[in-house]
């Protein structure tokens, strides 16, 4: 009676996953089917030809970076490398649809007419339920899963990106729309977000399970992933791959950081000092990891990773940068955290009390720098004076004194703002990542 017990204990446990997915989907086609329709450009007999040709390229990069970008750069595991990439496109699928339906349930529009519109374009009215914003929505889940990615199922994943995306949402609505936060490029509700929602996970789950190539799953001791241990080394194939991801980040990072910047002078100043941020937190990177070798050798795992640290860090004030030099500083900052994060923070957290193994090292590529972002941030709107912006301050700052809103900030005022949004982040990914952790499905 007990081994009949088992088997069909194990039955459920191998078919829970498609009858779960299962599940969601119904509920996802149920909602869009009761709440969401096209914006009138998506309609038939509309001429508009603006909307396709300015947004849908920037929606196509931030695509390109979440599914290739992304699902590459976590690929330099030898033994996980085609489950990092194939969980990379299903959470993209599965949290791209759930995105839109939070964000459209928040928006004005769903309040006043229990009803959301889908739409590509760049609009007030429609613009919590925009696709390119729910693309962006995927970022911190698969940040997050850079730093479990071997350990845990595709379960788990899915229930952790259920539950990641609705409070990742919650804490970017009230910074971004409540406290009225500058973070253009997100880097601090995205990246710092994801970064330390997945280091608590990791440091609060009690069971570590492999995913193998193989689809086969094995429950290990976190010595697993030691640096001694070749189970989490790449071989040369997969570090090309992982390196693949690397070009493709690198490339479209100025697209990352742009896309939701306004007006247009703000979107512009997101590409340039993106661009120039990463290009000096390159050169830095190259110096740094030869200086690290004893042989003055390139570390891959630094060149893969802390190259594309810059973009992160210039996140949060790729829109009211107004000086070039000020953009390589930054970059030049981050790669110094970056490096010295991979040869000195990480193995310290992993061998110390506080014992958290980080797989892809998501808190030296996206933890600290969207930290340093969020302190520059602060740096950057007591320095400037709010006349430099002009009529764009407002869309900047949209708190500041003499604007629509009828705020009464000042820079300092700002600055505040702008700290307790950093704490308001980092506790909040952390707290949110525990609980989640402990709920129980990290032991399922």
């Amino acid at each position: 009676m007990r081994a009949r017990y088992m088997t069909r204990e194990g039955k459920w446990q191998r078919r829970q996953f498609p009858f779960w997915l299962c599940i969601f989907q119904i509920i996802f086609i149920l909602c869009f089917s009761l709440c969401a329709h096209f914006n009138e450009h998506a309609l038939p007999d509309n001429k508009s030809k603006v909307y396709v040709n300015t947004d849908y390229p920037l929606f196509q990069d931030i695509h390109v970076m979440s599914l290739v970008g992304f699902g590459f750069l976590m690929a330099f595991l030898k033994r996980y490398g085609f489950a990092a990439v194939s969980m990379n496109l299903l959470l993209c699928a599965f949290v791209s649809q759930w995105a839109m339906l939070i964000r459209g349930f928040l928006s004005q529009e769903f309040r006043d007419s229990y009803s959301f519109t889908i739409s590509i374009e760049e609009s007030n009215r429609v613009k919590h339920c925009r696709i390119m914003i729910a693309d962006l929505s995927c970022t911190p889940i698969l940040i997050s899963m850079g730093a479990l990615i071997g350990r845990f199922t595709p379960m788990q994943f899915l229930f952790m990106a259920f539950i990641e995306t609705l409070v990742c949402t919650g804490v970017e609505y009230v910074v971004i729309t409540m406290m009225h936060v500058n973070d253009g490029g997100r880097s601090l509700v995205i990246h710092a977000f994801g970064a330390y929602f997945g280091l608590a996970v990791a440091k609060t789950a009690r069971k570590v399970r492999v995913l193998s190539k193989r689809g086969t799953i094995r429950v290990v001791g976190e010595d697993a992933f030691d640096d001694n241990n070749s189970e989490t080394d790449g071989v040369d194939h997969s570090e090309l791959f992982s390196m693949i991801g690397t070009l493709f980040l690198w490339i479209f990072f100025p697209s990352f950081n742009a896309a939701v910047q306004e007006p247009e002078d703000a979107r512009i100043r997101a590409v340039i000092n993106t661009y120039l941020s990463m290009t000096s937190c390159t050169v830095i990177t190259f110096m740094l990891t030869s200086l690290t070798d004893r042989q003055g050798r390139f570390n891959m795992i630094h060149i893969q990773s802390s190259t594309l640290a810059g973009g992160v860090a210039i996140g949060s004030v790729a829109n009211a940068i107004l000086q070039p030099w000020h953009s390589l500083l930054i970059g030049g900052i981050a790669a110094i955290i970056s490096v010295f994060g991979h040869t000195h923070i990480q193995p310290y957290l992993r061998k110390s009390w506080l014992s958290v193994t980080d797989t892809c090292g998501v808190h030296n590529l996206h933890g600290l720098p969207g930290i340093l972002s969020g302190l520059c941030s602060i740096v950057i709107v007591v320095v400037y004076n709010p006349s430099y912006y002009g009529d764009s301050l407002y869309q900047i700052y949209p708190y500041f004194v003499g604007g629509d809103k009828n705020g009464n900030r000042g820079p300092w005022d700002q600055a505040a703002y702008q700290f307790y949004a950093i704490v308001i982040v980092f506790f909040g990914a952390v707290i949110s990542g525990a609980i989640t952790a402990q709920s129980g499905f990290g032991a399922s």
